[in-house]
C-alpha cells in the first residue's frame, strides 16, 4: 500500500518547526532562501504525517497501537545517492520507504511498506521551450511524438512524461543522473500502472499518474518490484499553531 498526499507550502517560521524537524533538518531549513522554506517544511511535515498514520494503521488487519508516533519522534537522513530516509529521532530505522517532491506551491509526499518509491510533482509551464528540452533529454521517438503534436497536447505530454520519468528515477535511487530517455509511455493496466524497464536495473518498476489539488500541476508515483494499492490522503494546510 502506498499513501500519498499534497501539502501547501508552510509560510513563516512556525514555533513548532524546531521540535518537529530534527537538528540537521532545522539547520538546512533555516539556511534556505525564503522562497524555498515553505515547501521544504511542507514536504518534511507531510511525510511525517503519513508515516505516523501508516505506522498506526499498519496493513489494515493487525490491531492498532494505542497511539500513533508523534511527528517529533521522527528523524531525517539523506543517503549518498540523495534519496531520503525517514528514521526515528534516536536513529532507529523505521520500516517505511518515503519520497518527497515539491512544485507549484505544493509539496508531495509518499510512504510505502514494501518497495522503494519515488514521487514527483511539476507545475505546467505553457511558455517553456519544450521541443529544445525534449530534443536534448528525451528519447528520439518521444521528441518526434512531441514535435508532431498540437501545442496543448505537447505541453501536457511533456510535463506528464517528465513527472513519470523523475518518479521512476527517484524510486531507483539514482535520480535524474539516470537519464530522462527512460520510456514511461507503456499502456496502463486497469489501475493506471505502467511497467518500466531500465537497463542494468534488475527489478521492474511501475509508474502511474496522481490526482493533483490544482489543474496546473501534474504528478506521478513510481514503485520498484510490483504495482501497489494507492490511497491519496488529504491533509489540508499545515497551520502555524
Amino acid at each position: 500500500m502506498i499513501h500519498a498526499t499534497f501539502v501547501p507550502g508552510v509560510p513563516g517560521a512556525p514555533a513548532w518547526a524546531p521540535q518537529v524537524l530534527d537538528p540537521g533538518e532545522h539547520a538546512r531549513w533555516a539556511q534556505l532562501h525564503e522562497a524555498g522554506k515553505p515547501l521544504f517544511l511542507a514536504a518534511h511535515v507531510g511525510v511525517r504525517m503519513l508515516a505516523s498514520y501508516r505506522l498506526a494503521w499498519g496493513d489494515g488487519t493487525a490491531p492498532l497501537p494505542s497511539t500513533a508516533p508523534e511527528l517529533e519522534e521522527f528523524g531525517w537522513h539523506t543517503l549518498p545517492s540523495g534519496k531520503p530516509m525517514l528514521t526515528y529521532r534516536d536513529g532507529r530505522p523505521q520500516p517505511l520507504h518515503v519520497s518527497v517532491a515539491h512544485g507549484g506551491g505544493y509539496a508531495a509526499a509518499a510512504v510505502c511498506d514494501h518497495g522503494p518509491i519515488g514521487i514527483d510533482v511539476e507545475h505546467i509551464e505553457p511558455r517553456r521551450r519544450i521541443l529544445p528540452i525534449a530534443q536534448r533529454f528525451y528519447a528520439a521517438d518521444e521528441y518526434a511524438r512531441l514535435a508532431s503534436c498540437g501545442e496543448d497536447e505537447r505541453t501536457a505530454l511533456f510535463h506528464q512524461w517528465w513527472t513519470r520519468k523523475e518518479a521512476v528515477l527517484k524510486a531507483t535511487g539514482v535520480g535524474l543522473r539516470g537519464g530522462l530517455t527512460v520510456r514511461v509511455d507503456a499502456a496502463p493496466d486497469a489501475d493506471g500502472w505502467r511497467e518500466v524497464r531500465l537497463d542494468d536495473h534488475p527489478a521492474p518498476l511501475f509508474v502511474r499518474d496522481l490526482r493533483t489539488p490544482d489543474p496546473s500541476l501534474v504528478a506521478a508515483i513510481a514503485i520498484e518490484g510490483q504495482p501497489a494499492a494507492l490511497q491519496q490522503v488529504g491533509v489540508g494546510a499545515v497551520g502555524e499553531a
